[in-house]
């Protein structure tokens, strides 16, 4: 009986070679799309899922109060973490990560006075608690060393890259560029790659201590919060949390209220929403947004509904040519659940020849995803988890796609299938063929207006006035020579020598960069703390003119090595509620501990960090022991004669140190390097939608056409022009486009306006914008229905009437 049912399904599906071809490659196309996005999905949704104490980790993050909202940080106060701990609240565990980028490490060899520099992309500081929280496995040693100062855990790769062989690292020595040595304790293996938690080195969290000037942590400095130093709890499985948070308020109040005029709380981030998050970085790794993975999701299932549809509208056309073979069945005792099962294996044939097509297409494809997506080289179809989708959606789409054909087609009467004699409702219904276009053609053009916006938002991303040139500007990452940092003015002197070179200037960073830096601060001489932050930049007196910045009142700062004067952005004097920037000038302001100094001048508001974030009140002053970075501005005469002639110079006067220079430009596009992947995505995929929409209006024109051939032959005779007849065949279906955009307008407006809300600055959603997708369209579908139409129309009206 099975054999006899397969061998019908190959028959059924052979008998129209085109339809069936058409069938196939809309299914093909939708499966290896679900594939490749749930891919894409599932390993995003796997971060950090390994780790045993997954539901158990929180991480504290800090909320500002301030007059006008609230403001957020990953991180705590430097002496957060050892008050924590000494309190342990209701937490079975408290544990600090401080984060260090981009470090040298410089490796002691025992045969040479000159060590190797590497670069190691992440370096936390913690304790011995950290393995409480995070799983590690020890190749050798133990997590115990990190008890003590001046220790540090390997992982596997760096140790092999450092000393050769993994197991010859214990014992070693490396060394940080402020001269602090580590001994080498523990190699653990490498972390998966789905993890916000990779780190190249684990040091000790007691190095920072007895190490302060090296480090320039103050421990015990409780008004500055920096996004790098983080703390970790682990709860018991039987925590009360809103008993934990109702301590950790309680903890907060201790220890911030009277601190300044802000209201400063703490929160519980779990584990799992760290790399969901919005603007709390994590540690390493990477964020991505929920309403990106929502997307990808959407998008998947869109397709999947599409290529189904195309399937449903095509299958029942045909049902007329089954109708002699399902009479016959139905004469001969065929019961309607046979001819349902008969049905459905047909459609289970083609899902089936889909889906190993698919994975033929999708495996030819994997490799370029990393255009559309964050995910490893070596990932791969053949998996459990990817199995049991391939199952699941070989099931589901062969209900979805086969279901509706075979109750039509297993519910035809004898008689009338004998005769072949049928009405367009007892095929099924052209109406709900009708609705099944316009459902196609509302999703196509949500995946129009959505890629529409995101490239419109990009756009705007690319060309909104930064506030400062951010053009050839080229800069260097330069060392801190512990307490003086005497040679980066040296340096900045030699690159100006250089030719090519415009200008050059010392920063700690860049204008726009991922740096949070923030303190509580005093104004014009009052006692009482500012209640809002001062998130500030320390540069020099050339930064201004470097990065074309404008100023709306007095000037920039004088050369000082120290803090002598302060300048502040707009954003800044409109919140101390000075009535005009003019007025700023000659007040004072101290950070922190320090001492009152002169605003000088105010400048015109620049963006920070990205466009995704809000303006913040700026303060920007000297202070040349925090200066980590030098940029130049480059002549348009500049070559690469030029640039090597910078790297020359960095190695002459810092030989122990790797060099490390990027063009301002292309490091500000990576902060937008996921939205960028995003709106590729709905191109692709908007491409996609609308081919397997025109394929499904192709085959519903045919089918509708075929059922008014005498009609068209009638109208022809009776003196119907051509342009009459392919009028009337396409006005049903630009009716059903304009439909379906009504339909399409509320869900994209809402799905995009979500989006968008992830930027401060974001692109309109105008009207014109929606017009544009309806015109798209109505001329893709006039493309589509007119070819058929016409050669309808021009049809010879003896040929539609001589067969009755």
């Amino acid at each position: 009986m099975l054999k006899n049912y397969i061998k019908i399904a190959w028959r059924g599906l052979t008998r129209s070679k085109w339809v069936g071809l058409i069938n196939i490659l809309g299914l093909t196309i939708g499966i290896a799309a679900a594939l490749l996005l749930f891919v894409v999905v599932e390993y995003e949704l796997s971060y950090d899922k390994f780790q045993r104490n997954y539901d158990q980790v929180y991480r504290i993050y800090t909320q500002n109060k301030i007059e006008d909202g609230l403001e957020y940080t990953p991180g705590v106060a430097n002496p957060f973490p050892d008050a924590l701990m000494a309190e342990q609240l209701a937490f079975d565990k408290v544990i600090p990560i401080i984060v260090e980028n981009e470090v040298q490490i410089n490796v002691i060899q025992e045969s040479s006075d000159i060590p190797n520099k590497y670069k190691a992309e992440t370096v936390f500081f913690s304790t011995s608690g950290y393995s409480d929280l995070f799983d590690l496995e020890f190749l050798s040693g133990t997590i115990k060393s990190l008890d003590q100062p001046d220790q540090v855990v390997l992982n596997q790769t760096q140790a092999s890259t450092y000393f050769g062989n993994w197991e010859k690292a214990v014992g070693k020595t490396v060394e940080l560029t402020n001269g602090v040595k580590f001994e080498v304790s523990g190699v653990v293996a490498d972390l998966p790659e789905n993890s916000n938690f990779d780190f190249d080195l684990l040091a000790s969290y007691e190095t920072l201590r007895s190490h302060e000037d090296e480090f320039g942590y103050d421990l015990a400095e409780w008004g500055s919060t920096g996004s790098n130093f983080q703390v970790y709890v682990l709860s018991k499985p039987e925590t009360d949390l809103l008993l934990a948070q109702s301590q950790l308020d309680g903890f907060s109040k201790k220890h911030f209220e009277g601190r300044g005029n802000s209201e400063i709380s703490h929160l519980m981030q779990p584990l799992s929403e760290i790399h969901f998050g919005t603007n709390l970085e994590p540690l390493s790794g990477r964020l991505v947004r929920r309403s990106t993975i929502n997307t990808l999701i959407l998008v998947g299932v869109f397709i999947l509904i599409m290529a189904s549809i195309n399937f449903v509208n095509l299958t029942t056309s045909l049902a007329i040519g089954k109708s002699k073979e399902i009479g016959v069945r139905k004469v001969m005792g065929s019961s309607r659940s046979q001819l349902i099962f008969q049905s459905l294996g047909e459609t289970f044939l083609s899902v089936l020849i889909s889906t190993g097509l698919a994975l033929i297409l999708g495996n030819l494809l994997l490799p370029f995803m990393d255009k559309i997506a964050d995910i490893p080289a070596d990932v791969s179809f053949f998996q459990p988890m990817i199995a049991g989708f391939m199952i699941l959606l070989i099931v589901l789409l062969t209900l979805l796609s086969g279901f509706y054909p075979a109750m039509i087609i297993s519910g035809f009467k004898p008689i009338q299938a004998l005769k072949n004699k049928f009405q367009g409702a007892e095929i099924g219904g052209v109406s709900i063929r009708r609705g099944l276009v316009v459902l196609q053609f509302a999703i196509a053009q949500i995946l129009m207006i959505g890629t529409l916006i995101a490239v419109r938002q990009m756009n705007l991303v690319q060309e909104t006035d930064l506030g400062f040139n951010k053009e050839a500007i080229y800069y260097m990452e330069v060392p801190s020579d512990k307490i003086t940092n005497q040679r980066i003015e040296s340096f900045k002197q030699e690159l100006i020598r250089i030719p090519g070179v415009k200008a050059a200037s010392m920063a700690s960073d860049a204008p726009s960069s991922g740096n949070n830096s923030a303190s509580n601060f005093y104004f014009d001489q009052k006692s009482e703390d500012v209640p809002f932050p001062a998130f500030f930049k320390l540069a020099d007196e050339d930064y201004f003119d470097l990065y074309e910045m404008e100023f709306v009142a007095g000037t920039g700062y004088p050369a000082s090595d120290t803090i002598r004067n302060v300048v502040i952005n707009e954003t800044m004097a409109k919140k101390l509620l000075i009535a005009s920037p003019e007025e700023a000038i000659g007040k004072s302001i101290k950070l922190g501990g320090g001492a009152w100094v002169p605003i000088t001048g105010v400048v015109k508001d620049f963006t920070q960090n990205s466009l995704r974030e809000e303006m913040k009140q700026l303060v920007m002053t000297t202070k040349i022991t925090s200066y980590r970075q030098v940029a130049v501005k480059l002549e348009e005469t500049a070559n690469k004669a030029t640039l090597d002639a910078i790297k020359a110079k960095f190695e002459q006067l810092y030989p122990e140190q790797i060099y490390t220079a990027n063009f301002l430009d292309e490091s500000i596009a990576e902060f937008y390097e996921s939205e960028q992947k995003l709106a590729l995505v709905y191109k692709i995929f908007a491409g996609l939608a609308l081919l397997i929409s025109c394929i499904g209006l192709y085959g519903l024109v045919s089918f509708m056409i075929g059922q008014k051939v005498k009609e068209i032959g009638i109208r022809k005779v009776l003196g119907a022009t051509v342009s009459q007849i392919t009028f009337m065949l396409s006005k049903e279906f630009l009716i059903m486009v304009l439909v379906a955009f009504g339909i399409a307008i509320p869900l994209a407006y809402f799905m995009m306006k979500d989006w968008l809300e992830t930027f401060a600055y974001k692109t309109e959603l105008s009207a014109g914008l929606f017009i544009l997708v309806m015109a798209a369209s109505l001329v893709l579908t006039l493309l589509t229905v007119g070819s058929k139409a016409i050669r309808a129309a021009v049809a010879n009206p003896v040929n539609s009437l001589k067969d009755e």
